[in-house]
């Protein structure tokens, strides 16, 4: 759980879900996932790469997501995109905060608008039972 909001006013609450809301539409391009950056060997014994101490091919990118249903995708990302693609992932980060703190002020509002919980009553027996549970009402055979 996050921030609290149960000492703000419904109105408060409302201001704040509104702001919240501009926030999370001025969230820019974003995307899930996660990217790894690296080098690689080839594998041909004859490539620069194959020369000890040499990091291989690289640098190169990976976008990795999953995707509902399918498992885990990924998609290799151009090295001049690295960057672009960096910012987008932190840019889902910024979108998923934003919206939980959204949930989280709907909630409180939900809450400010049905008020604070009454005090229990104790369930009273009816009348001339004494207490005592009656069964159903069905007939026995």
């Amino acid at each position: 759980m996050g921030k609290d909001y149960s000492r703000k006013s419904e109105r408060e609450l409302a201001e704040l879900r509104s702001l919240v809301l501009d926030r999370i539409a001025a969230v820019p391009a974003f995307r899930r996932g996660s990217l790894q950056v690296g080098y690689r060997k080839c594998g041909r014994a004859t490539c620069r790469c194959a020369r000890p101490g040499e990091q291989g091919h690289g640098p190169r990118g990976l976008w990795t997501r999953t995707v509902k249903g399918e498992g885990s995708r990924g998609q290799y990302v151009p090295v001049d995109q690295i960057d672009q693609v960096r910012a987008e992932l932190d840019h889902y980060a910024e979108f998923a905060a934003l919206v939980e703190d959204y949930v989280e002020i709907n909630e409180a509002l939900c809450r400010a608008r049905v008020g604070p919980p009454g005090p229990r009553s104790r369930r009273v027996a009816p009348s001339g039972t004494d207490g005592k549970k009656g069964g159903s009402a069905t007939p026995k055979s």
